[in-house]
């Protein structure tokens, strides 16, 4: 697995990730043993950076990880957990980590988010960013970051920082959401920041593409002898700063992903893509 630098931290980390959204409670035993399965095998096929959440099934998720990652050196994987901000108080926002280490069985993360932006935009972010530089100086997490935060609120929390900085933000991005792509992307890249894309396949899996842009996939995919679906992660990561982390609870899923990292695109098949 090709492995690019978070941020400008010198930590190398997988191009793609385990993504793990869809981990709920109330299923099947074959359900979360299909998850498991799926986790463990991209674990040995090097996709050694799994992200969660307390929010995913309500920390189930990051149970279901830990009984995962406990078979597993922990010096080989870089573990991600997402801080959600219904967590007021500072006292209650450490606790929260702390519960979330707790769950995965860690005694800290390689990197914690804030999982979305508080609704409340000034003061709430500097709390944030109080709490999470100093989860940091304690040794609870390596690394810190946000999910979804535009570029204005990214670039506040940056200045509340004091002697560390964020090296993600996590943004829905894929090849027919591309927001970010174009106007985000330009700033992070010069700022070495990392762009990281959950949903690279959308909600289905680009299973039901119509009309022209069905068209500009097939091109594509029968070029590189690809599916649709490896075309479409390879198009995120053939841009310079960004990651990605495809979820999956199948293990034909998860190999067929992984042959995205050695796909390259050139620049008129990436712009092929481009919404005008």
């Amino acid at each position: 697995m090709r492995r690019v630098e978070l941020g400008r931290t010198k930590e190398m980390i997988p191009i793609i990730g385990q993504g793990t959204w869809g981990i709920k409670k109330r299923k099947s035993k074959e359900f979360y043993d299909n998850w498991k399965e799926s986790l463990k095998r991209g674990i040995e096929l090097g996709i050694t950076h799994i992200d969660t959440a307390e929010l995913y099934g309500n920390g189930l998720c990051e149970k279901i990880v830990g009984d995962v990652i406990k078979e597993f050196n922990r010096d080989d994987l870089f573990i991600t957990s997402k801080l959600f901000p219904k967590h007021i108080g500072k006292k209650a926002m450490k606790k929260a980590c702390d519960k979330s280490l707790q769950r995965l069985g860690i005694k800290n993360l390689d990197l914690y988010l804030v999982h979305w932006p508080s609704f409340l935009f000034g003061a709430k972010i500097k709390k944030h960013m109080d709490v999470m530089e100093d989860l940091v100086n304690r040794g609870k997490t390596r690394y810190i970051g946000v999910s979804n935060y535009s570029l204005e609120q990214f670039k506040r929390a940056q200045t509340y920082l004091k002697k560390t900085e964020l090296v993600t933000n996590q943004l829905w991005t894929n090849i027919t959401k591309q927001k970010h792509i174009h106007e985000s992307l330009p700033f992070y890249r010069k700022e070495k920041i990392t762009l990281t894309a959950y949903s690279p396949l959308g909600h289905r899996g680009y299973t039901d593409l119509k009309g022209d842009l069905k068209k500009k996939f097939d091109k594509v995919a029968n070029t590189h002898n690809a599916t649709v679906q490896q075309i479409a992660i390879a198009w995120l990561i053939n841009h310079d700063g960004v990651i990605t982390i495809p979820r999956t609870s199948q293990v034909k899923h998860l190999e067929s992903n992984i042959k995205a990292a050695d796909i390259t695109l050139s620049n008129e098949e990436i712009e092929l893509f481009y919404q005008k």
